[in-house]
C-alpha cells in the first residue's frame, strides 16, 4: 500500500509539474503578449541596480495601478543625491529640482508602451534558458536587432508577473553596455483598500510639480522642429516644452522609442552663435549636438539616447534637412 501511495504521489507530482510547465508561455510571441500587458496591469515595488561603464547607482521604484486605473510611478535614487521623479500614465508629474534638467533618472526604466508587432519588426525575439533574479524564477528573452540602428537586449522576465527583473544591453560583439537588475522585488497580490495602503505612491516635498505650458508657443516650436528621419520602428512617444525664465526662448524635448530603446531630441535657441556642436559616447548612450539655422537665429539640436553613434548623427542631420526644406 505504501509503495502504491508513493507511486501515486510521484505520478501526481509529475502531472502537476507538467501542468505548471504547460501553463508557462512556450514561445517568444506568447511571452511578448504577457510582457505587453504586464506593465499596465500589475502593481509592484522594489529596488534595482543600474550599471553603465562600470559605474553603479541604486534606485527604488513604486509602480501602482490606482482605483481610477491610472498608472502611478515613483523613482527614487538611493545613493548620492536623492533624485526623485513621479510619473502619471507615463507623463512626468513632478521631479526633484536638482535634476530638473536630467530626465535620465527615469529614462533608464524599461518602456511601458510595448507593442508586440512593432517589436517583432525591429528585433528577432528568441527564448533562451531560464534564470533566477531577486529570488524569482525568470524566463530569458533575447531581442536581436534586425538592423544596425539598435543594440541587442537580453531580458529576464518574472515568470509569475512577466515584469522585467533584469535587462542587459549588448553591443554587436555581445559585450555588456548597460545593466538594470532588481535586487528586491515584490508584486502586489492584495486587492481593495489593503492594496492601496500597501503600495500608495506619494511624492516627497522635494518633488516639484511640473505644469504644462498653456500658451501657443510649444505647439509653434514643435511644428517648426520636426525630425524627418528616425531608425525604422522608432515612433514619437511624448513631447515636453519648458518655457524660459527670460525672453531667450524655451527648450522643447521629444522622446522616441521602439518599445525597448529610446532617444530624445532637444531643441534650444542659441543666444551665442559661436557655441560649438559636438559628439560623444558613454556606454550605449550617444550624444550628438548640431547647430541649425532657425529663422534669423540658430537652434542647437541635441540627440541623446541608446543609439549607435552613426544613427544618432543621422537623426540630427535630418533636422537640418527639414530646416533646409522649409526654406525652399
Amino acid at each position: 500500500m505504501q509503495v502504491k501511495a508513493l507511486c501515486s504521489s510521484i505520478t501526481l507530482g509529475v502531472m502537476l509539474a507538467g501542468q505548471t510547465f504547460a501553463a508557462q508561455p512556450a514561445t517568444a510571441e506568447q511571452w511578448l503578449q504577457r510582457l505587453q500587458g504586464a506593465q499596465s496591469a500589475q502593481s509592484y515595488q522594489g529596488s534595482f541596480v543600474y550599471e553603465r561603464k562600470g559605474a553603479f547607482s541604486t534606485h527604488q521604484v513604486w509602480h501602482q495601478i490606482d482605483a481610477q486605473g491610472r498608472l502611478l510611478e515613483r523613482f527614487l535614487q538611493l545613493n548620492g543625491p536623492a533624485h526623485e521623479v513621479m510619473r502619471t500614465d507615463g507623463r512626468i508629474s513632478c521631479i526633484s529640482s536638482n535634476v530638473a534638467e536630467e530626465l535620465a533618472a527615469v529614462d533608464v526604466w524599461p518602456a511601458t508602451s510595448l507593442h508586440v508587432e512593432q517589436l517583432q519588426h525591429s528585433y528577432d525575439v528568441r527564448v533562451l534558458k531560464d534564470s533566477r533574479v531577486a529570488g524569482h524564477a525568470a524566463a530569458v528573452l533575447l531581442f536581436a536587432p534586425r538592423d544596425q540602428h539598435r543594440y541587442a537586449v537580453e531580458m529576464h522576465m518574472d515568470k509569475a508577473t512577466a515584469i522585467p527583473l533584469k535587462t542587459l544591453l549588448l553591443n554587436e560583439h555581445g559585450e555588456l553596455l548597460e545593466r538594470l537588475q532588481f535586487v528586491q522585488f515584490d508584486a502586489q497580490t492584495e486587492s481593495g483598500a489593503e492594496a492601496q495602503a500597501l503600495s500608495a505612491v506619494v511624492a516627497s516635498e522635494a518633488c516639484e510639480p511640473i505644469r504644462q505650458a498653456r500658451d501657443t508657443q510649444p505647439q509653434q516650436v514643435e511644428r517648426e522642429s520636426v525630425v524627418s528621419w528616425t531608425p525604422p520602428g522608432f515612433v514619437l512617444q511624448r513631447s515636453h516644452y519648458k518655457p524660459a525664465s527670460d525672453e531667450s526662448g524655451g527648450v522643447l524635448s521629444q522622446v522616441y522609442s521602439d518599445g525597448l530603446a529610446h532617444f530624445s531630441v532637444f531643441y534650444e535657441p542659441l543666444a551665442d552663435s559661436n557655441v560649438e556642436a559636438g559628439r560623444r559616447q558613454t556606454g550605449p548612450t550617444s550624444v550628438v549636438s548640431k547647430k541649425v539655422v532657425h529663422g534669423d537665429g540658430y537652434t542647437m539640436v541635441t540627440v541623446i539616447g541608446e543609439l549607435p553613434m552613426g544613427s544618432a548623427e543621422r537623426v540630427a542631420l535630418s533636422v537640418h534637412a527639414q530646416q533646409d526644406e522649409s526654406h525652399d
